[in-house]
């Protein structure tokens, strides 16, 4: 096959998205309207890993796998300042879109909340994108080892106002240098020791994971897509979860520090996810409605989740809904019976962009 962009990769960042979509769209209707949820399809309390952990780190990882099918021939030629500015650029524009949605929703009689995931978006893009220009293959996996390996130390640092415990909410030195830099200003601002999911140093890891999604597409470039690139894709996403649950016992996984062992390990369920995808939908060439309500979602990613953030409240938090919510309820289990609701939320916020890649809009950020 030849080795253009797959199409597995604009669906495989559309599942990512609709993943975002599902699980925020669970914790609000559980959260808001006291709705049971299954476990497994909200965050976890700090250590640990559930579905709702891996739909974020997968869109980390694929904005990696993008860079070189969009960057690659700059990497000929030294970047120019235009370049550099053209991804600054584009790097703000997230972190600005991102803030104005929090901005939209808050209450300015409390501290507001600087960060979060387009604000982690658009930073780690530019950090990747740099690196990515800057270095080879060889270069970037060096950067990847030290920034896991010295992430790891940096969590152990002794920090001022508390004991150092990893498996503890905010009680290690990332979330401390929220405290010390962002005062309340964070997501977690009423916690015990309060903490930014989406913080300054957890940051570093999320560009180490977008590297790797990186050398990913590199390696896809090359070897294009076939059965020798599924078997090292299935082996090095193996090694890699293994590594990440292995060293659990060591530093634990948390999405909330964005943890090395976080990292390792969604990334290797990335990679097998990816390899997935791509024998069906590039070598397979297994073409659906499926297919393409995921791609819908991976070529205006953006879009679809602004347009979920303005849904959630006006579609699960009313007395219809609730009302819906209670009378399946009765024929069903209830943490069954919100999924609907959800679903509903997941389905309005695919129209427009269905509307959009039928007329072939493209709203690149």
């Amino acid at each position: 096959m030849a080795k253009e962009r797959l199409l597995s990769l604009d669906v495989f960042r559309g599942l990512a998205v609709i993943g975002m979509i599902f699980v925020n769209s669970v914790s609000v209707f559980h959260y808001g309207a006291g709705v049971p949820a299954y476990d497994i399809f909200l965050h976890a309390p700090w250590a640990g890993l559930t579905v709702a952990d891996l739909v974020f780190p997968f869109f980390i990882f694929m904005v990696g796998v993008s860079l070189p099918f969009a960057l690659s021939g700059v990497k000929e030629t030294a970047p120019t300042r235009g370049l550099i500015l053209k991804l600054l650029k584009r790097s703000a524009l997230l972190f600005l879109i991102g803030l104005a949605l929090t901005l939209s929703f808050a209450d300015w009689s409390e501290p507001i909340r600087l960060l979060g995931v387009l604000q982690r978006i658009g930073i780690t893009f530019f950090g990747a994108a740099i690196f990515f220009i800057g270095y080879g293959w060889r270069g970037q996996l060096g950067l990847i080892v030290i920034i896991l390996v010295g992430y790891h130390f940096l969590q152990m640092i002794p920090i001022p106002d508390g004991e150092t415990n990893l498996l503890e909410p905010g009680l290690n030195y990332s979330s401390w240098f929220d405290r010390y830099f962002l005062g309340d200003h964070v997501y977690a601002r009423n916690a015990p020791a309060p903490y930014e999911p989406e913080g300054l140093l957890g940051t570093l890891p999320s560009i180490a994971q977008a590297l790797m999604g990186a050398l990913t597409g590199m390696y896809i470039r090359h070897k294009g897509a076939g059965t020798v690139l599924l078997r090292h894709m299935c082996f090095t996403g193996l090694i890699l979860t293994i590594l990440g649950f292995a060293l659990s016992g060591i530093h634990p996984i948390v999405k909330a520090t964005w943890s090395s062992t976080f990292v390792l390990t969604t990334s290797g369920m990335a990679l097998l996810v990816f390899a997935i995808l791509i024998w069906i939908l590039d070598i397979k060439g297994w073409r659906g409605p499926l297919t393409r309500f995921g791609q819908a979602f991976g070529i205006n990613a953006i879009t679809a989740y602004v347009v979920h953030t303005y849904l959630m409240g006006p579609v699960l938090l009313n007395p219809v809904t609730t009302g819906m919510q209670d009378s399946l309820a009765a024929l069903m289990s209830p943490t069954l019976a919100m999924l609907l609701p959800v679903v509903i939320v997941v389905m309005l916020s695919w129209i427009p962009i269905a509307i959009m890649q039928k007329r072939g809009i493209i709203l690149k950020v």
